[in-house]
């Protein structure tokens, strides 16, 4: 497991994949509301954006601490 959490599979997913990710379930989330399906809309909006900022935040706090232990050469 730990060779999938290296520092470059953290950075993709800290910066790339769970902000796009939480930004497209946001406007999914508001679209929702507009067509009047407002239940699911909000579902998206307070659950899944959620999950997706919280694994943003833990993958740049997981990325911080493998790059705070390497050694110096």
């Amino acid at each position: 497991m730990s060779q999938l959490l290296n520092k470059t599979s953290l950075t993709f997913i800290a910066f790339i994949a769970c902000p796009i990710l939480g930004l497209v379930t946001a406007v999914m989330g508001l679209v929702m509301i507009f067509t009047d399906n407002v239940i699911m809309g909000v579902v998206f909006l307070v659950l899944l954006t959620q999950v997706f900022i919280a694994g943003g935040v833990w993958a740049t706090l997981k990325r911080r601490s493998l790059t705070q232990d390497t050694p110096a050469p």
